[in-house]
């Protein structure tokens, strides 16, 4: 299906470039001009691996370890950056015909409550055999993932085509994503003692930010109707994350600086109003 919408698009565009009057004027944006474009490429969320690994249960003292993985931008990698896959949108501003405020992002939060388990009674020695199952716990979950991009360009017009308007610029990544989670599970042992599962809330946080050279090109199929292509040339993230295994413990810190150079590429179906 988006396959369908790339290929749709650039015959619009042949078809545009047939019937309607090469203007630069009449296609290109101008002062106080908004537009509006679909993303595709890959995600800027912050994945739950190696960035969100939550802290593991107690589950009785034994073998209770906080894992040292360090965090890292998952969106720059060499394979699977497909151009297939929808990620977001992006808006941008026109204060002049050459100059833009762009501002792209996305936000999604998730919660679970907690539900005690209930144990179940088994036993079909008895004479009126007792059958209720065990009722498992419900671990309370809760995540949310935040990314804003914010960031200027310039766009000049091609010299050659009247249609195209190449565009450099700067973007400031802000990422933030957190999980939290608590097993409220308590388990019945033979000898009259229980085990207790969890001590309370364990989460993870982890946050990024950065500075990013971005360039592009955006071609008008029609007045108003633009796809386009984006990259990164230079790019720099920070990320660091932060690990609580129990309330009152100390947390696990860990960063990673990461450097990119050609990379992130996206591509854009838009419009402009």
């Amino acid at each position: 299906m988006k396959k369908c919408i790339i290929i749709s698009a650039l015959l619009l565009g042949l078809l545009g470039s047939v019937f309607a009057q090469d203007d630069a004027e009449s296609f290109g944006p101008a002062a106080g001009d908004f537009s509006g474009a679909v993303l595709f490429g890959q995600g800027s969320f912050l994945e739950a691996w190696p960035n969100l690994t939550i802290p593991a249960a107690p589950w009785g003292n034994t073998s209770w370890s906080v894992s040292g993985n360090s965090p890292y931008q998952n969106t720059v990698d060499a394979n699977w950056n497909e151009v297939a896959n929808m990620v977001g949108v992006e808006g941008r501003y026109f204060f002049t015909s050459r100059i833009a405020l762009k501002v792209s992002g996305g936000a999604i939060f998730r919660s679970t409550p907690p539900r005690d388990n209930v144990p179940g009674v088994i036993d079909p020695l008895s004479p009126n055999a007792s059958w209720i199952p065990d009722y498992d716990a419900v671990v309370q979950d809760q995540s949310a993932d935040f990314n804003l991009n914010i960031g200027g360009e310039y766009v000049f017009p091609s010299k050659k085509f009247v249609r195209m308007f190449p565009y450099v610029g700067a973007n400031i990544p802000l990422l933030y994503g957190r999980r939290t989670q608590y097993d409220p599970t308590i388990t019945l042992e033979s000898g009259g003692g229980f085990v207790i599962a969890d001590v309370g809330l364990r989460n993870v946080e982890a946050f990024g930010f950065g500075l990013q050279s971005v360039a592009g090109v955006d071609y008008y199929i029609a007045q108003g109707l633009y796809f386009g292509f984006e990259f990164k040339p230079i790019s720099y993230v920070y990320i660091f994350n932060s690990k609580i295994p129990a309330p009152g413990l100390e947390a696990l810190k860990a960063d990673t600086h990461t450097w990119s150079f050609l990379s992130q590429m996206y591509f854009k179906l838009g419009f402009r109003f």
